[in-house]
């Protein structure tokens, strides 16, 4: 079973076969999809480049408030602080890169709490605060999960699509570029972050459930 499968059978079974099919639907409603042909794309490059710089930041943001669940506040506060530098930048390919970087800085932090044992000791002895982080978090990155699914599906579909017009082919990079992040949060969604839910879970933290109508909500930290 390849990693997107994976994420969404992961995905239902946690949250509902029905709102996770409902959830897929919207999200490729309000794409659009990739349409067949070798027309001009451009329109749908720009789309999805927002949809995913969106996702980037949602993501990003919903592991650093796990993470700082259990880190010092001087070490929340520099992760914090290059947050607020790229959402400052204006440059998209610039803004893209260090959103990369920063998801996967972020993700790597999450799973050496995990692996280390860390997360679970402390997790059933955080305070109401951070328990309701902890489930807001897990709610934001799983709307960022399925999304995920849905967008890299979008992106290889255009990028099939530009191979049929040379023209399309510079526009299409911004594409290549947002790929990998997608993937990972894909991949992530159905391990790391499986794994936190559980521990979650088990600490008896109220995590809420992604529906077709859930938005990702405000995460103090």
């Amino acid at each position: 079973m390849n990693k997107i499968a994976q994420a969404v059978v992961i995905a239902a079974c946690l949250m509902g076969t029905g709102a996770a099919q409902a959830q897929l639907g919207g999200l490729g409603g309000m794409l659009g999809g990739a349409k067949s042909g070798g027309g001009d794309i451009g329109a749908s490059v720009g789309t999805f480049v927002s949809q995913s710089a969106t996702l980037g930041a949602l993501t990003s943001q919903s592991l650093m408030a796990i993470n700082s669940a259990f880190l010092s506040k001087e070490d929340s506060a520099v992760v914090k602080a290059e947050l607020d530098a790229i959402n400052k930048l204006t440059n998209t390919g610039e803004k893209n890169v260090r959103t990369k970087d920063l998801y996967e800085s972020q993700s790597a932090v999450t799973k050496r709490l995990y692996d280390s044992g860390e997360m679970k000791t402390r997790m059933a002895s955080l305070d109401a605060d951070g328990r309701k982080q902890i489930g807001n978090a897990l709610l934001n990155f799983g709307i960022g999960g399925l999304q995920a699914v849905e967008l890299s599906k979008t992106g290889q579909a255009l990028v099939s699509q530009a191979g049929a017009n040379p023209m399309n082919l510079p526009k299409i990079m911004p594409v290549k570029d947002s790929l990998p992040l997608l993937g990972k949060v894909v991949s992530d969604s159905g391990g790391i972050i499986a794994g936190v839910a559980k521990l979650a879970q088990g600490a008896k933290i109220d995590v809420p459930k992604v529906t077709a109508s859930s938005k990702p909500v405000d995460l103090a930290f």
